[in-house]
């Protein structure tokens, strides 16, 4: 009798500690992470070719920093024989449209050569890898997609040199 007692507890105990790590999984989960992720055909992208997504909010509200990997080649900026002082830079126009109507607009610009002209990253396998900080702590305050786009700011057409650009969305924490 008293090890069915004991039997009985042990195993409503286990079912409740089963359903709690469940609801702590299942609280913990963390969005996806990419919302632009691209590809460059000939390592070329053209100055109106915009890139385009919508990133699915799934629980709401929720910080998150948003960064760029950016992957160039030797030939970056451009094969152009003259630059602008301008051109030392990598450009965009990152637009943010949120679910309820509002935007969000910033222009970007990054120095990926110092002053020597020497890239400021190691280069691996032939291409220099760059983590850029976009957006840090941006918060996204409904569920629903956010639409992505990224101009490319260049003043000449193409930009050569590039290989892949994405960003992630990495969440910092449910809110």
């Amino acid at each position: 009798m008293q090890i069915r007692i004991i039997m009985k507890k042990f195993f409503s105990t286990s079912i409740i500690l089963i359903f709690i790590a469940i609801a702590m999984v299942s609280c913990s989960i963390k969005q996806d992470s990419n919302v632009i992720s691209r590809e460059f055909q000939a390592e070329q992208w053209g100055r109106f070719d915009f890139l385009e997504a919508d990133y699915n909010v799934v629980k709401a509200p929720m910080m998150a920093d948003l960064v760029m990997n950016l992957v160039v080649s030797e030939v970056y900026p451009s094969l152009y024989p003259y630059h602008d002082k301008d051109e030392e830079f990598f450009s965009i126009v990152l637009s943010i449209n949120a679910p309820d109507g509002s935007r969000r607009v910033r222009e970007f610009r990054f120095r990926l050569k110092d002053s020597n002209g020497t890239f400021k990253s190691e280069k691996v396998d032939g291409y220099y890898h760059f983590e850029l900080p976009l957006i840090n702590e941006m918060s996204f305050n409904e569920v629903g997609n956010y639409h992505f786009k990224i101009e490319n700011k260049y003043t000449k057409d193409p930009l050569c040199g590039i290989k892949s650009l994405n960003i992630s969305c990495l969440q910092i924490k449910q809110l």
